[in-house]
């Protein structure tokens, strides 16, 4: 959205981020599925709207205008004479002291002709006018911006009055309002692409008008605009601010006919608007913008209204998605029965504008129902809920305040924390990422939101296997929530029934590297079918992930799982969605292993210990054939004296200013022990640099095994290299046993081969196989 005021541009700066997901790592070209046959198609046909009025029909309190004068020729004085005239016949309500109306008002009505009225300046309407015409494809006005484009600056073609009338109404209704941002387009066709995707309007550059030029409607208190088609607009095609009781009923908004528009919202405003309905319009796939977005209102209504997106419109237009519908610091709203092909529907917080007047205070989304819509196929999420706040300059967060409840200090704001929302019963196919998601930062929400008996199918479709917020990553599931307490996330089903699937997981609570955390989150009777990963996951318990995941033309190598609290027992590997191998500690070889194959997996019993030597007097060196992580042998590290034993492999002579890591696997045969992997370095004058991990979390156990790596570059001077690993803190006669044991140049320790193309997705599982990491990505052509 951008506000008519060049003061309101949108500002990032002081912003906690809470961004709508960005796709982060991604499966390649967007999969897209076909149009959906259930879905009307776009038309001009009224859905409940009456039919226009006619000549015949205009009685008393109704003024014929004159006809269209035609060519280039302004209406502009012959229609505001009949507004004038129009406005003589109308009496204001009589409204008692409580704003009771005690008489309705009187109007009067202005009725156009078929045509096309030329218009330099918008058309200004009192209270209780109104202005109708002879068909939504019958009576255009069109804007004229090369005689005055100023006239049309942040302005628009029909607009009310300044003055205000308690109890008044006005209809504008049966027409077409045409922007001409395209000299001559406008009309009607079944084209599905604008004329001109992405360029300026003509009257940029013919006169050199301004953006934010020639707008469409923009309505008063009590406004009903019904059956007016909107198109080749330049600003907002709708606007509704500061107003109360409109009703937009069975619009309709395209660019068709060569048309084109600004990517300002189809219907946009705010300002703390209350009561607005939205209802049965229709927004073409060659609209540009978002088709709703409202910033700061209460107890908006948007029900069953239909929108078409194409990614090739977007991709056109250079851009990734468009038509969605935003609630930005909006309360109290009803969303419900409406299709979105392509687009989503997001309730967030309006903490992303310049913090001056409505957008100094923050409002989250609370109380709004989502429920009943059909979202397919969008670009990112099919709901997303996020709740945010800034800091003011001594750092700080706003003021817990309430709807009514507005900052008076120049230091200080309210942020109206959110919650109490509910997503429910909702069917949301083939999207992106996400089904439903709630995120953000727990200080911007402060009651519990509620997310049931949605229907969400084929999540990640064409998408990515995980992406982040700005509050916390999440990986494909059919529900994410990051933020709040007591939420409720029960009765949805998450289906994948796809031959390659793309949902890992049904349920995913926490973000994985983010701040926030949901607690007590209730979660059950959620039907689940087809998911790669498992029917829930809770983000904390999760491992990271296996990083630099490189294919060539037939194997897929990467880098060891760095350790955390969640220690890992392997690697899971899929092609497009299916597994391929399950691998316990990780593959059967190292790839590139500088240490041969003895010494890699101590097998060869006559190679003894194949090359690996003591650390110094404290420690014994043996091979055992007790266990073994690949294979039946592994090294014995036992120790003769009390604290640190270690082994060094065999030299190998490094490049200097290259990059080597070591790797092993270690298992403890009594107590557990802190292990590290190192690597030493040793010049031409026997001085050896020893480098070595400090991971704390990389603690062996008696069953499984741990994975230690550490990576270095080669110093100057260096001329040999050796793998050189350690357990810490032994008594006199413990022993721990090592295997799968490596030296690489570059960073991969982990690889598969004899691979076929494909998209293949690898994640480390838990010791206790409860949770996966996020996945990492690659494709072999």
């Amino acid at each position: 959205m951008r506000f008519p005021l060049p003061a309101r541009a949108r500002t990032t700066a002081a912003v906690l981020a809470v961004g709508l997901p960005a796709t982060l790592v991604a499966f390649g070209a967007p999969a897209q599925a076909a149009a959906s046959a259930d879905v009307p198609a776009y038309t001009l046909s009224s859905t409940i709207s009456p039919a226009p009025l006619t000549a015949a029909d205009c009685g008393p309190d109704c003024v014929v205008a004159p006809a269209p004068r035609g060519g280039t020729l302004d209406d502009y004085a012959a229609l505001n004479q009949v507004v004038a005239a129009a406005a003589a016949k109308t009496v204001p309500a009589v409204v008692a002291a409580d704003g009771t109306v005690t008489t309705p008002a009187k109007t009067a009505t202005i009725l156009l002709q078929a045509g096309t009225y030329r218009l330099t300046k918008g058309l200004r309407l009192p209270p209780n006018v109104n202005l109708r015409g002879a068909g939504i494809a019958a009576t255009v006005l069109l804007a004229d911006p090369t005689v005055n484009w100023k006239n049309f600056s942040y302005s628009f073609l029909v607009r009310p009055t300044d003055d205000k009338s308690a109890g008044s109404s006005n209809l504008v209704s049966d027409l077409t309002v045409n922007g001409n941002c395209r000299t001559g387009a406008g009309a009607f066709d079944d084209a599905t692409l604008p004329g001109s995707p992405g360029e300026l309007c003509d009257f940029r550059t013919t006169v050199g008008a301004s953006t934010n030029t020639a707008g469409g409607i923009s309505v008063g208190d009590r406004w009903t605009v019904r059956q007016v088609r909107f198109t080749n607009l330049e600003y907002f095609k709708l606007w509704i601010n500061y107003a109360s009781g409109a009703r937009i009923v069975d619009n309709r908004f395209d660019n068709r006919g060569g048309g084109e528009s600004g990517d300002e919202d189809n219907i946009g405003g705010g300002g703390r608007n209350d009561g607005t309905i939205i209802e049965n319009n229709q927004f073409d796939a060659t609209i540009n913008g978002n088709s709703f977005d409202f910033t700061n209102a209460i107890r908006t209504v948007v029900r069953n209204n239909i929108v078409h997106t194409t990614p090739e419109v977007a991709a056109a237009r250079g851009h990734k998605e468009y038509g969605n519908m935003y609630f930005e610091g909006v309360v109290g709203a009803t969303v419900t029965g409406n299709t979105l092909e392509g687009a989503h529907i997001v309730l967030k917080s309006n903490s992303g504008y310049a913090h001056t007047g409505n957008n100094k205070d923050v409002t989250n989304p609370r109380d709004i129902l989502v429920a009943n819509n059909v979202i397919r196929d969008s670009a990112t999420v099919g709901v997303a809920v996020a709740y945010d706040d800034y800091t003011d300059a001594d750092g700080t967060t706003g003021t817990l305040g309430g709807w009514n409840d507005f900052s008076t200090a120049d230091d200080d704001h309210v942020v109206r924390a959110g919650g109490n929302n509910t997503v429910r019963d909702n069917v949301i196919e083939r999207s992106r990422e996400t089904g439903v998601i709630v995120y953000g930062q727990n200080a911007a929400k402060n009651a519990a939101d509620t997310i049931t008996g949605n229907r969400i199918v084929n999540a990640g479709f064409g998408g990515s296997t995980s992406y982040s917020t700005g509050a916390g990553y999440f990986d494909t599931a059919g529900v994410g929530v990051s933020v709040g307490s007591k939420d409720v996330v029960t009765g949805n089903t998450i289906v994948d029934d796809q031959a390659n699937p793309t949902t890992w997981y049904g349920v995913q609570i926490g973000a994985r590297k983010g701040s926030s955390k949901a607690t007590y989150t209730s979660v059950g009777n959620n039907t689940t079918s087809g998911l790669i990963g498992s029917a829930l996951r809770t983000a904390a318990n999760a491992p990271e992930a296996p990083g630099n995941l490189t294919a060539t033309a037939d194997s897929v190598s990467w880098d060891e799982s760095y350790a955390t609290g969640n220690p890992i027992a392997g690697y899971k590997v899929y092609r497009d969605g299916l597994p391929v191998a399950t691998l316990p500690t990780g593959t059967a070889t190292i790839p590139g292993n500088l240490l041969d194959t003895d010494a890699a997996g101590l097998e060869n019993a006559s190679a003894g210990t194949a090359g690996w030597t003591a650390g110094g007097s404290g420690t014994r060196v043996a091979r055992s054939t007790a266990a073994g992580a690949v294979g039946s042998a592994s090294l014995q590290l036992t120790s003769a004296t009390a604290g640190q034993i270690s082994t060094y492999s065999k030299k190998v002579t490094p490049t200097v200013g290259a990059t080597y890591t070591s790797v092993a696997s270690f298992q403890a045969t009594g107590t557990a022990r802190r292990v590290r992997a190192g690597i030493a370095f040793t010049d031409a004058n026997g001085k050896v640099t020893r480098l070595a991990s400090s991971n704390a979390s990389t603690v062996d156990a008696t069953t499984g095994w741990m994975t230690s790596a550490y990576t270095a570059v080669a110093p100057a001077g260096a001329v040999s290299a050796q793998a050189f690993l350690m357990v810490e803190n032994t008594v006199v006669g413990e022993s721990h046993l090592l295997d799968r044991l490596g030296l690489v140049e570059g960073t991969a320790t982990e690889g598969l081969t004899g691979l076929s193309s494909g998209t293949y997705q690898v994640v480390a599982y838990r010791t206790d196989s409860s949770e996966n990491s996020g996945a990492t990505t690659v494709t072999i052509p």
